[in-house]
């Protein structure tokens, strides 16, 4: 069963809505929600996906007579099918061009489906910890963490294990807004894998239009590619 504080944990996230004021914002991270540094990301004006930020890393330049400046390049994770021509990351209330992709993984037979971006900011950034070799077992809950709709929603729900090509499966929903959302360790930092794909509640060999047409529901499990795969992607220490 349960503890206490992961019910708490639910509960808060049950309030957390995409306009969420920096009291909440504080709040949520108080009660173990790093909800700071999650954000929406916008695909071409219109697809909606969530990212994560996981590196503000200082760079430091001139401009014209060498006055020195300082900004900050945030390095920020979703999943592969979320690449556009055109990308925004909205955190904390603004909205961030995203001006780089570092690296891109199509969800293919081969690849993790993951992508690799970054913003620059004039400040640092909060940012999750990738919780490097930490392989959860059956039975352990994770924290699930993205966008659905208007609102920013939070799940925790068991993993049920590893498919056959090493994808997490986790015995919860998840929206097709969630993609490229931190699967975490509860009441911590800590990213073990990435939201990528949502199970869909239709008839085994059914056409991908009937999904379209009766917009058949989503249901457990939904699946996370595990961060080590990032690491591997960018040659990550």
């Amino acid at each position: 069963m349960p503890s206490l504080r992961l019910w708490a944990l639910v509960l808060l996230a049950a309030i957390v809505l995409t306009t969420t004021p920096s009291g909440e914002v504080a709040r949520a991270n108080a009660q173990g929600i790093p909800i700071d540094a999650v954000g929406r990301l916008i695909v071409d004006g219109n697809r909606l996906c969530t990212a994560f930020v996981v590196r503000s890393i200082e760079r430091r330049s001139t401009v014209p007579f060498g006055i020195p400046r300082v900004t900050y390049e945030n390095w920020i994770v979703s999943a592969g099918h979320c690449l556009g021509q055109h990308i925004v990351f909205q955190f904390g209330g603004t909205k961030f061009p995203v001006t780089r992709v570092i690296a891109f993984s199509a969800g293919d037979s081969v690849g993790y489906d993951i992508m690799v971006a970054s913003f620059p900011t004039p400040a640092p950034v909060p940012t999750l910890e990738p919780a490097f070799g930490v392989y959860p077992q059956a039975g352990d809950r994770l924290m699930l963490i993205g966008y659905g709709g208007k609102a920013l929603m939070v799940r925790v729900d068991p993993l049920v294990g590893y498919n056959a090509s090493g994808l997490m499966q986790i015995d919860g929903y998840a929206s097709s807004g969630n993609s490229g959302g931190p699967v975490l360790i509860p009441g911590t930092r800590r990213v073990v894998g990435i939201e990528i794909a949502t199970t869909v509640d239709r008839p085994t060999g059914a056409p991908s239009l009937l999904y379209l047409i009766a917009k058949c529901a989503v249901k457990p499990p939904y699946l996370a590619v595990h961060i080590d795969k990032f690491r591997w992607l960018v040659s990550a220490p």
